[in-house]
């Protein structure tokens, strides 16, 4: 019988290489011509799709170019409106209480309805600001006469200063400046300066307007929604607007190096050698143009204004390059071959050919040796069932176990008889039904799936397992035969546990560790700014901690660690989160904590902790104290790292203050 089984094989490795000769020349031939035909097929699709693209690109640089002007054209009209406003008249030519207090009465009304205004400013012939309003969060407020600031040697005071009255000065696009230093966060601004006159047609004071475009950049950035990536470039080639936030503004940073020259020097020579044009770079398709932000009349909404509004400016300042990028994975993103469709149909034709081809070949020799081969195969197939190194049951309908192999048998500890005839879900706890239940949905409804659960082992414990099934499905789509392994991942389940316990926990205390705190406080602090209620932080430091294990030992220590770990856990809520970040440093979130409520806390644990001594194994009673630092959740402090690093400035200051005692941070006292 042996020799029965492996005479049709012989034969077949026998005839073999009279086949796969020809098989395989033919086979090279077809595939090298396919590869190329797919090849030239796909270089051609790609230039229909690089030209969508650059299309695409050139619609939407006009658009922004239309949204540049009109934004900037309805501030110039905004700064004439302004000047003629009767109330600004009359305070220039009789200044005084009562004047001053109309003006700013009405110009806090302007700035409210126009709140594209950061400031607006009125600014005498020597510099010094006579009125400003100032727009923020609450509204428009009036900076008091004693904040007032001199802004003569301010480029735009000076560029305003030899206009002559009417004619409006547009500066160039950098940062808000206060006090000679850059505003944070970053405020884009424009700045429109006009030459107001008093009687007699003389100047006698300056208009400033601080046009705050973070707006308009927004909604160029918009424009560009689908893949696109929007960038504005000035003239020597920095960043106004990039999709990386910290590559913008790097003539005023001081940072040469985040430029379009730095990050392509190809396409910046090109951009400087003409005003508009398209490259492809690394596989990016490139699309620019260069545009004056001062020409407001081109392709704008309000061209009848043309030669009305007396603007001036320094041309090269305000000559910017829109800059439209597409990675390859964007404008190939739409490509027929992208889709899965399409890929599973080249596919399949691909392998209807090279299986057509085969079988033609093989059809003689395969009728010679496929009877003798299937026996094999199942004798194969037979062995692995039983032997298999996993579990394997085979289910008939309604989950019902007809066969089962060695290996699942010794797993649960009964014997073949006593699983034959049973239903799969029997073998599962009460608390794990519903798992199993979910694996028999999709064998009755054909579909594979895999499920970790536990089943009941002979002796009564449990077993905790992976199962994977398969089914067979007949045309009537009743269950034929269905499939299932059974892996023991106990061992991998404990392992998993135990090193999740060593990840996130920290093994002296069992608080969490500075990783799974930041975790739980990334996840806290996004509720809290969701729902924008209170967080409070507290940084504990034990005081003389070194002195502890100096005298007592560090044995000594990590008990007191361990007490303080647990006398702190028994006075906080379930939604607190304690975690040790090393050594004798421990750090406290509270969410939907007031500072008030905080310092409470951090009072109450201070002194519970201070009369709460540790009883060592000797008898000997050692007491300890702790200093805390606390902060909460302001504008000022907007993220987790800020928050922590204010409460431990708060922590120094109560350890430098005497310890054993809370602080808060500064500026929230």
């Amino acid at each position: 019988m042996k020799a029965q089984r492996v005479s049709p094989n012989v034969e077949l490795s026998a005839q073999k290489p009279r086949v796969l000769v020809p098989f395989l020349g033919g086979l090279l031939l077809l595939g090298t011509a396919l590869v190329f035909l797919c090849w030239l097929a796909k270089s051609l699709y790609d230039r229909g799709l690089q030209q969508r693209a650059y299309d695409r690109h050139a619609h939407l640089i006009g658009a922004a170019r239309t949204l540049i002007h009109e934004h900037i054209l309805k501030a110039i009209q905004d700064t004439h409106q302004i000047s003629v406003i009767p109330s600004v008249k009359n305070y220039l030519v009789n200044p005084g209480d009562a004047s001053r207090s109309r003006l700013v009465e009405t110009l806090v009304a302007t700035s409210n309805i126009q709140a594209r205004y950061d400031q607006i400013r009125l600014i005498d012939l020597e510099g010094r600001e006579l009125i400003r309003i100032n727009q923020g969060p609450a509204g428009a407020q009036v900076v008091s006469q004693a904040a007032l600031q001199n802004k003569l040697d301010r480029y735009y005071v000076q560029a305003g200063l030899k206009l002559p009255p009417g004619q409006v000065y547009l500066s160039p696009l950098d940062l808000n400046v206060e006090h000679g230093e850059v505003e944070m966060p970053f405020k884009p601004t424009l700045r429109l300066v006009r030459m107001l006159s008093g009687d007699g047609g003389m100047p006698v004071a300056l208009l400033v307007l601080n046009f705050n475009v973070s707006g308009l950049l927004n909604q160029l950035i918009e424009l560009f929604a689908w893949g696109d990536r929007a960038m504005l470039v000035n003239t020597e080639g920095y960043w106004l607007v990039n999709h990386d936030p910290a590559n913008e503004w790097g003539w005023l940073l001081g940072r040469p190096e985040l430029s379009v020259e730095q990050w392509q020097p190809a396409l910046w020579q090109q951009i400087q050698a003409q005003p508009a044009g398209v490259a492809q770079h690394a596989g990016s398709l490139f699309s620019f143009a260069t545009i004056n932000a001062a020409d407001i009349y081109r392709g704008t909404s309000e061209a009848r204004y043309l030669r009305d509004l007396g603007l001036t400016t320094e041309l090269n300042e305000l000559t910017w390059t829109i800059l439209v990028e597409s990675d390859q994975n964007h404008w190939q993103a739409r490509a027929v071959y992208h889709r899965g469709w399409f890929q599973a149909g080249l596919a399949g034709l691909g392998v209807l050919l090279v299986l057509g081809w085969y079988f033609a070949a093989q059809n003689r020799q395969h009728r010679r040796y496929s009877r003798a081969l299937r026996r094999q195969q199942l004798n194969v197939f037979r062995d692995l069932y039983e032997n298999a190194p996993v579990g394997y049951v085979t289910l008939g309908e309604g989950g019902l176990i007809t066969n089962v192999n060695v290996r699942l048998v010794e797993d649960l500890g009964y014997t073949r008889e006593d699983l034959i005839g049973k239903r799969l879900i029997d073998l599962a706890p009460q608390t794990h039904r519903h798992e199993v239940e979910a694996l028999l949905v999709s064998l009755d409804d054909g579909e594979g799936a895999q499920q970790r659960t536990r089943l009941k082992r002979g002796d009564g414990s449990q077993l905790e397992v992976l199962c994977n099934v398969s089914s067979s499905l007949p045309e009537q789509k009743t269950l034929q035969i269905g499939r299932c392994s059974v892996q023991d991942i106990s061992r991998q389940a404990a392992l998993e546990q135990r090193l999740r316990q060593l990840a996130e926990r920290d093994p002296l205390t069992g608080l969490a560790n500075r990783r799974f705190f930041d975790v739980l406080a990334d996840r806290e602090w996004e509720r809290a700014t969701r729902r924008d209620t209170p967080v409070v932080a507290m940084v504990m430091d034990i005081d003389f901690f070194k002195r502890v294990n100096d005298t007592h030992g560090h044995d000594v220590g990590d008990q007191v660690l361990k007490l303080l770990a647990d006398t702190c856990s028994r006075e906080l809520r379930a939604t607190d989160i304690l975690a040790r970040f090393g050594g004798e440093e421990f750090v406290l979130l509270m969410p939907e904590t007031t500072l008030e409520q905080g310092v409470q806390k951090a009072d109450v644990l201070r002194a519970l902790l201070a009369r709460t001594p540790l009883l060592t194994a000797s008898g000997e009673k050692v007491s300890f104290t702790v200093s805390l630092g606390v902060a909460v959740r302001s504008p000022r402090l907007q993220s987790v790292e800020r928050l922590l690093k204010a409460a431990d400035r708060a922590l120094y200051r109560a350890k430098h203050s005497g310890r054993n005692r809370v602080c808060v941070d500064g500026e929230a006292e």
